[in-house]
């Protein structure tokens, strides 16, 4: 049998050594090959992305290993080119490892989104019980809050803490907070949360901690 190759497409900067390696364990013995939606623009050309006044904001990390808070309308045909890079190169399936609403990419193969894979998993996973979902940045916390609601039907606690910015120890604090009045799931909400985040909190909670992309990775790695 042929060995499957699967993209990771980021819509930031790859490769993005700060996601690959938690995703690498579920892949088996597929080929991994990366893409991103801004590897061939220059740093001017990303400050262009920079959201304006009702737009949806992303975050994504940078290749140097800072991030870029971006327009999420205006990413899309980025997100697209680099995908069809990714097909190019002989993906048989492309993984968008973004937690925001990047719908409706066009490919000669599978496109599986990371938002849709990990927030369907995670609503199921939850059903009535609370949840507390970690975002990166304020200004994202109502639109964030907005669609899970959207998807559960009732409210959810949105808090922040930015993974491209915060220490492990930030994480730890987060889930000492929690820990004060702990949800019955915690989910966080953005590529850009490590297992180590996750374990960080999870050493003070008893509640189940999730990340998006393992959840998202073990879910794409067994429709390949």
């Amino acid at each position: 049998m042929r060995r499957k190759t699967l993209a990771l497409v980021t819509i930031g900067q790859s490769p993005r050594v700060d996601v690959t390696p938690d995703i690498l364990p579920f892949v088996g013995d597929a080929h991994v090959i990366e893409e991103g939606a801004l590897d061939e623009l220059s740093a001017p050309g990303i400050a262009e992305l920079a959201p304006r006044d009702g737009e949806g904001v992303l975050v994504s990390r940078l290749r140097d290993g800072g991030h870029a808070v971006l327009s999420e309308e205006r990413l899309h045909p980025l997100v697209e080119t680099a995908v069809a890079r990714a097909v190019t190169r002989g993906a048989d399936a492309v993984l968008i490892i973004c937690t925001g609403s990047i719908a409706g990419i066009e490919a000669a193969v599978p496109v599986y989104m990371a938002e849709s894979l990990a927030h369907g998993a995670m609503a199921a996973l939850v059903g009535q019980t609370p949840l507390t979902v970690v975002a990166p940045e304020p200004e994202q916390a109502a639109g964030i809050g907005g669609r899970w609601a959207k998807r559960l039907g009732r409210e959810v606690r949105v808090v922040t803490c930015d993974p491209y910015t915060a220490a492990t120890a930030d994480f730890a604090a987060l889930g000492m907070q929690l820990a004060d009045a702990p949800p019955a799931w915690v989910f966080l909400d953005c590529i850009g949360y490590s297992e180590a985040m996750a374990d960080a909190m999870r050493q003070h909670l008893d509640t189940p901690v999730f990340t998006a992309r393992a959840l998202a990775a073990r879910l794409v790695v067994a429709a390949l």
